[in-house]
């Protein structure tokens, strides 16, 4: 009837208590990946909640069927168990859904996996016995076989239901919830405050992942539709088909994804130029290397996101080390597919390369992103004569520079696989080299834009002169 003390006031239990727990719990109303306290996340709680209903609801439906089909004697359930055959008795369901059970809550809930291959191997077993199931088993009378056919469809279609939900939302959203926290330095510790560590959460998702309609709605005008629309292509009335909603889908999320490993944290220096260039290495989301690279380009960001993204098709012309970049297909205002073939490296060392990414690009304030990751284009196979590489989610970052005029920061975001058997010493000279030879080409390339501006700026003041 009467509340404790320590129930009353909270804050009794020790300093920075409350701030921690309640800040666990909010962070995980926006990340429900998160794992509090070492606890284990709400999606994965929800998915051992899914299986523990699974083995119940199975065990109930079937308890059903067997006294619909004896007049509600009880004894036939016993019967069902002790004289189990696989052609008479439909026990062997229930056994089936608490092997799924034991085994899913042991790895998923006690040892706490984060791979699919265990769920992928009970979904698979299981299907297999239904199926076997179905074609041994006597069906009995005509009244009970509606619920026994009901039982083992159900039973099949939930096995698969256990695998989609932890490869689709038990794993990808933990991960998130641990990208994030490692991106805004959430360290669960007592002396963090509350308010910064909710601020800098909401503020990292609010900046770098929006709702996914405004990375992707088909139906909707896309970010940065008042802009002029380079591609011609009228807003929210070109209908996509459902290979253009999937290329949209997957450049939406290469955009999120790259932003997410792009400011995590547990860089290494990997290289260092003379123009200040800075690469930085370390094992990304698929366990290979990655790199990024960090350059100020003395040029008005908005023509380097121009040059960068719009004019890819004329980069080959500055950039030694591209032979050919062609945009393939055109998606809508700021999705588009490209197929770059680039050079072979230094010395002969690494062959040739072609790639066909899908890139998404976006501009808020006086930031500017350019993402792109691969796809598969039916329209663009494999060709023979060359390896085609693939690479994994990437970016261009340009912002604008305070008090410094035009000049401009760059990031880069490289996470490439180029196939084929090369020494992990020989890719990395390959790929570090490549970003900052392409930094150099870049950079000759600012200034002949430059050069061309201020000529045609000129013309006209020598014009009028003439005419004098």
């Amino acid at each position: 009837m009467f509340r404790s003390a320590s129930t009353l006031s909270p804050i009794a239990a020790g300093p920075g208590s409350i701030n921690t727990v309640s800040s666990d719990f909010l962070l995980a109303n926006h990340l429900p990946g998160m794992q509090i306290n070492g606890r284990m996340s709400a999606v994965r709680r929800f998915f051992c909640l899914f299986v523990t209903f699974d083995f119940l609801f199975t065990s109930l439906f079937w308890a059903i069927c067997i006294l619909i089909e004896s007049g509600g004697e009880y004894h036939a359930l016993v019967d069902e168990i002790i004289q189990y055959n696989i052609k008479t008795s439909f026990f062997d369901i229930v056994m089936v859904a608490a092997s799924r059970f034991t085994i899913l809550l042991l790895f998923y809930a006690l040892l706490h996996i984060n791979h699919w291959w265990m769920v992928a191997i009970t979904t698979a077993l299981s299907c297999a016995f239904f199926i076997v199931k179905s074609l041994l088993y006597k069906w009995k009378s005509k009244s009970s076989q509606p619920f026994e056919v009901t039982l083992l469809l159900l039973s099949f279609f939930i096995s698969w239901i256990e695998a989609w939900f932890v490869d689709f939302r038990v794993l990808p959203q933990e991960g998130r919830a641990m990208r994030v926290l490692e991106a805004t330095n959430c360290d669960q510790t007592e002396s963090d405050p509350l308010l910064p560590r909710l601020e800098r959460v909401r503020d990292y998702l609010s900046h770098y992942t929006e709702t996914i309609g405004d990375f992707y709605s088909p139906m909707e005008s896309p970010i940065g539709s008042d802009d002029e629309d380079e591609y011609n292509i009228p807003n929210a009335q070109k209908k996509l088909s459902p290979e253009e909603r999937e290329l949209q889908t997957t450049a939406g999320e290469a955009l999120q994804k790259s932003l997410e490993v792009l400011s995590s944290p547990g860089w290494k220096l990997e290289k260092e130029s003379s123009h200040g260039d800075t690469i930085y290495s370390k094992v990304g989301p698929r366990r290979t290397k990655i790199y990024k690279l960090h350059s100020v380009v003395d040029v008005d960001p908005s023509i380097l996101f121009d040059e960068l993204t719009h004019r890819i098709e004329n980069m080959p012309a500055w950039n030694k080390a591209l032979t050919m970049a062609k945009v393939v297909q055109r998606v809508d205002n700021n999705t588009d597919v490209v197929h770059q073939i680039a050079a072979e490296g230094p010395s002969g060392m690494v062959t040739a390369r072609d790639f066909v990414t899908v890139r998404r690009w976006k501009k808020s304030e006086d930031c500017w992103v350019s993402a792109s990751v691969s796809v598969t284009l039916k329209d663009e196979p494999p060709q023979k004569s060359i390896v085609r590489g693939e690479n994994g989610p990437g970016c261009w970052v340009i912002r604008a520079i305070e008090g410094s005029g035009k000049k401009c920061s760059f990031q880069w975001l490289l996470d490439t696989d180029l196939k084929g058997w090369i020494p992990q010493y020989v890719l990395d000279q390959t790929l570090s080299h490549a970003m900052t030879d392409f930094m150099s080409c870049l950079r000759a390339h600012v200034l002949t834009i430059k050069a061309a501006s201020a000529s045609a700026a000129a013309a006209p003041s020598s014009h009028r002169r003439y005419a004098r």
